[in-house]
């Protein structure tokens, strides 16, 4: 069984969005002086390949700690939309892919960009909750065109997926290893209680290579 690592590796040279913290690595005790290592790691809780959940963007929406482990391990599909135009994904695109991979209820959807683009449209965005999925992933930096903090920003497409308690995967890489189809996939947030979001190492394998634990 090949399980691919979806995980953007974090380090100073991560990118963040303007406005978050960067991720910096500072020692705190050291071999030549302490005997052993110890690091401060400093990061956003949307650093690297993270987790969105609703207090996000919803004042008294639910927290990372507001749900069972086992909302962040399911079933789901891996959607090619690299062939959107101008990098936006709509709901025809995503039907046309949807009747080759369908999805069920509660499962997750990830969106294969090559990286580049990838944002969803009003109309995609609606077709996935109207469809109950548990989570949309993306390769891409967000699934929102204007997702740089400012005054015209309203992060529509964030703000309709977590106001329905859908929730989003963003800067996933490698999903080129798992290509098309359906996959099982593993997205542990750290164990952050109250918080609106957080790292994940986040793994997938084709779902025709099971193992028996499962």
């Amino acid at each position: 069984m090949q399980i691919v690592d979806l995980t953007r590796p974090l380090n100073p040279d991560t990118p963040v969005v303007p406005g978050d913290p960067r991720v910096t690595f500072n020692a705190v005790a050291e071999h030549e002086t302490e005997g052993y290592q110890v690091s401060k790691i400093c990061l956003g809780s949307h650093s690297g390949t993270h987790l969105d959940v609703p207090l996000h963007f919803f004042p008294g929406g639910h927290s990372l700690s507001d749900y069972a482990l086992s909302r962040f391990v399911s079933q789901g599909v891996v959607l090619d939309v690299r062939s959107a135009a101008e990098g936006l994904v709509d709901a025809a695109l995503l039907t046309n892919r949807l009747r080759q991979n369908p999805v069920k209820s509660g499962e997750f959807v990830l969106l294969w960009t090559a990286e580049t683009a990838g944002w969803l449209t009003l109309d995609a965005a609606r077709l996935l909750v109207d469809l109950k999925v548990g989570l949309v992933g993306t390769d891409g930096p967000s699934l929102d065109l204007d997702s740089s903090p400012s005054e015209s920003a309203d992060f529509a497409i964030h703000r309709l997926l977590l106001g329905s308690d859908v929730l989003i995967a963003e800067n996933l890489v490698n999903l080129d290893l798992l290509g098309a189809g359906r996959v099982r996939c593993v997205f542990l947030p750290l164990p952050l209680t109250g918080l609106d979001g957080s790292p994940v190492r986040a793994t997938a394998w084709k779902l025709e290579t099971t193992c028996q634990w499962w």
